[in-house]
């Protein structure tokens, strides 16, 4: 029986409070391991300036959740493992590669699954990507410091 009404905010609110331990667990436990396995330093060196070519940090996505498809893309809907480092240029090369969000620290690049998945949404001339549509059709996530 599909849930609807007061039922589905309810139902939606304890599945955020599920998530939301789960990432808080999931994200702990990746920065013990980070520190052990020496990612934490690679992090703290690719904000330097000198090491630009490799400050682009590359995301696998191992789960994503929103509570509502028309909220804003961020960061604390995802979780995510560390897969490398690259170069920022990577992503103006790239033309599929598709900004996501920013925010006081970070930029967010989506990067789909397959090449050219992505509709875009054209209104009086002006050209965007459905938001909703990154969610579901990213191979990985590029986060840049800004």
């Amino acid at each position: 029986m599909p849930v609807s009404g007061n039922w589905l905010i309810v139902q939606r609110f304890l599945v955020t409070g599920v998530f939301k331990l789960v990432r808080l667990i999931f994200n702990t436990v990746q920065r013990v391991y980070w520190e052990l396995n020496g990612t934490a330093r690679k992090l703290r060196e690719a904000r330097l300036p000198q090491n630009y070519e490799r400050s682009a940090q590359v995301l696998d996505v191992v789960f994503v959740h929103r509570f509502c498809l028309m909220m804003m893309a961020d960061i604390n809907q995802f979780i995510c493992t560390h897969s490398h480092f690259e170069n920022p240029q990577y992503i103006i090369d790239n033309d599929d590669v598709t900004l996501l969000t920013v925010n006081d620290h970070n930029a967010i690049f989506c990067e789909p699954t397959e090449k050219g998945s992505l509709l875009l949404l054209v209104t009086d001339g002006k050209c965007a990507i459905l938001n909703s549509q990154l969610f579901p059709n990213c191979l990985c996530y590029l986060c840049v410091t800004v």
